[in-house]
This record gives C-alpha cells, sequence and structure tokens, in this order.
C-alpha cells in the first residue's frame, strides 16, 4: 500500500534573530518608536540602546505595567500617533512582556482618528485606508511567545461585563523579533513561573487542537520537555543561566507552534479568572491544565501519541504527571465538572472562538 501523502501549509513571516547578546546588535538606519516596560529594562540596556538608536529614536514611551485595556491604548496611539504621522516610515519597537509587545501590535497601525481604532479592537477589523508601520518585538519574559504571532490581546475593562478582546489583522505579524534569553534573566521568580505556565499552555493547547500539524507537533512537544524539566531548576537556582535559557527557547518553540494552531479551551476559561480573581494569565491557564487533558484523552489518536511524549508515559497517565509537576509549583488545580454552575460555564465556553478548537469539542 502507497504511503499517504500528507500535504502542510506553514507560514511564520517573523524574522528571529536568537541568541544571547543579539539585543546588542540591534541598530536602526531610519526613524523609530520605542515603547518599553520600565520595570523590564535595566538602565545599562536603555543606555546602550539609545547609544545604538541614535538620533533615529523619535520617541521613547514607558509602559508602567499592568493589563493592556483599550483605554491604555488610547492613550499610548493619542501620544505616539501624531510622531508615527510626522514620520511615516518609522519603525515601531517593543521591549517587555506580552503586554507591552500586544500593545505595540495595536499602536504600529495607525487608524484616522481614535474613536475608530477602538470600534475595530472590538470588532476585531481593519479598515482598509488604515496605515501600517514595521514592527521589532524584543521578548523579556520567557512565556507569551507574543514577538511570533499576529495576535494582540486587549482587555475591554470599560465593557459591562468586562472582556478579553484579541485583535488579529492578517498581517499583524512583526517585521521581525530579538529573541535575546538574557534579557529575561532577571525576571522575578513569581513572574518567571508564570511566564513559563504561558509556554506550556501553549504548547499543550497547540497538540490538543483541531488546528494541530505534525511541525507544530514537533515545536510543541519539545516547549513542553524544556519547560517541565527547567522550571524547577530556575526557581530553585534563579541564576542558573543554562536553564533560564532553556526557558526562553521553550517560549519562542511554544510560540511558533501556537502561532498556527491557535489556543483552546484552557485559554478560553483562563480570561474570566484572570478578570475575576487577578490571577496572572500563565497561572489562569495552568489550573485548568489537568481538566482539559483528561477531556482530550481518547479524542484522536495523533493527540494521544503527543501528549504520552510530553512526560514519556502513556497519554492517561500524563494527566496525574501534570497534577503532580503543578503542585510542586505551588498551582492547585481546579475542576468544573464538579458542579452543575461549573458544568455550565465549561460548555459555555466549549462554544467560545477558543473552546471550538479543542479537539474534544463535539
Amino acid at each position: 500500500m502507497a504511503a499517504q501523502s500528507i500535504h502542510l501549509a506553514w507560514s511564520n513571516p517573523v524574522r528571529i534573530h536568537w541568541g544571547a547578546g543579539c539585543f546588542q546588535q540591534l541598530t536602526a538606519d531610519a526613524p523609530v518608536v520605542v515603547l518599553a516596560d520600565r520595570a523590564a529594562l535595566s538602565y545599562e540596556n536603555e543606555t546602550l540602546l539609545l547609544e545604538r538608536l541614535g538620533d533615529h529614536c523619535k520617541a521613547w514611551n514607558w509602559f508602567q505595567g499592568g493589563l493592556a485595556s483599550v483605554a491604555l491604548a488610547r492613550s499610548l496611539c493619542d501620544e505616539l500617533w501624531p510622531v508615527l504621522h510626522e514620520f511615516p516610515e518609522a519603525c515601531v519597537i517593543a521591549i517587555g512582556g506580552g503586554s507591552t509587545l500586544d500593545l505595540a501590535k495595536v499602536l504600529r497601525y495607525r487608524f484616522s482618528d481614535i474613536p475608530m481604532a477602538a470600534d475595530c479592537w472590538r470588532s476585531n477589523t481593519v479598515p482598509p485606508a488604515v496605515l501600517r508601520h514595521p514592527l521589532w518585538l524584543l521578548p523579556t519574559t520567557a512565556g507569551t511567545g507574543s514577538e511570533v504571532t499576529r495576535w494582540a490581546t486587549l482587555w475591554d475593562t470599560e465593557a459591562e461585563p468586562a472582556q478579553k478582546l484579541s485583535w488579529s489583522p492578517a498581517n499583524g505579524y512583526a517585521e521581525c523579533a530579538f529573541v535575546d534569553p538574557e534579557l529575561s534573566f532577571s525576571c522575578p521568580l513569581r513572574q518567571s513561573r508564570d511566564c513559563a505556565l504561558d509556554s506550556l499552555s501553549h504548547a499543550l493547547e497547540a497538540l490538543w487542537n483541531r488546528n494541530a500539524n505534525p511541525i507544530a507537533e514537533s515545536f510543541a512537544v519539545e516547549a513542553a520537555h524544556l519547560v517541565i524539566e527547567k522550571l524547577p531548576l530556575v526557581l530553585e537556582h534563579p541564576g542558573n543561566h543554562e536553564a533560564r535559557t532553556a526557558l526562553a527557547r521553550a517560549s519562542l518553540l511554544a510560540g511558533m507552534a501556537m502561532s498556527q494552531t491557535q489556543t483552546a479551551l484552557a485559554h478560553a476559561l483562563s480570561y474570566q479568572l484572570t478578570l475575576d480573581e487577578q490571577v496572572p494569565h500563565g497561572e489562569a491557564c495552568a489550573v485548568w491544565l489537568p481538566m482539559v487533558w483528561e477531556l482530550a484523552l481518547g479524542s484522536a489518536p495523533g493527540c494521544d501519541a503527543a501528549l504520552a511524549r510530553v512526560f514519556d508515559v502513556p497519554a492517561h497517565e500524563g494527566v496525574q504527571y501534570l497534577r503532580g509537576w503543578l503542585s510542586t509549583l505551588g498551582i492547585s488545580p481546579r475542576d468544573l465538572r464538579d458542579t452543575p454552575a461549573g458544568r455550565s460555564a465549561l460548555a459555555q465556553e466549549m462554544r467560545s472562538a477558543r473552546g471550538r478548537n479543542f479537539i474534544a469539542n463535539r
């Protein structure tokens, strides 16, 4: 019998610069506008970057932390769009965690006015007349993978109830990303843990996904392996550069996988947890992973085989391994199947955009 051929379509247009010290190779030969996370960029790196950009740096704005909200995006655009209007060839450079990078993805699209922009962010639309600036992304945390995806997450805290928006222009990818593991070495331990849990969630969600494919699977399994092996080492020895570099690699690989599949049920369940209880995003995803893994069992042979490779045990045993591993990190998994209200909430999220990606969704 002839072997069955498999046809894959793979596209990730981000030009990736990887490796310790690659941040120091960044230069500009045209105007740039910088958005940087004040808590993530050291004074030394700030000075270095300003020296390398020189007179090409036309504006520098600090992200002070918090949710990447619609209100904050409006404020940034109000401040920086006039600069981008003056220099239409300018590139937007973002340095920070996922919120900083996502805000830059929004900022780089210049609308005719800010009210129109907010309407488009909420409706996930892009008018034909919008002006798009080049975008360079430099992640300083090992977790979100935002540097290699086209989605920008905004939190609409002005809506009732508040909700999470995912703005995803077809050409929303950055032109290039500088993934320098050294930028994440000073990340605080709790944030390092939660970011790595986000990477693990991206990896697993790419496996139990209706859009899964063999290339994404290979990235996702390796990313999951790296997080499971190296995160405990980082938490025990924060100065372990080899382990922190491995987490940065895991974040990139998981982001590459997720850029093809999108996320699924665990992420759908996480958003309300973040809004209601202010649980950090990585932890808010991680608490649902064992339940979602259990729901995924038996849905597809390929999915079970991939999940079995994560802990190198049969897929059904992996659920207990995952629960035990999370408990060592101080994470208490949750299960919505225990109560009628929980089952109703689970059914509701199954109908969401991310829930419909879940491979066990009937």
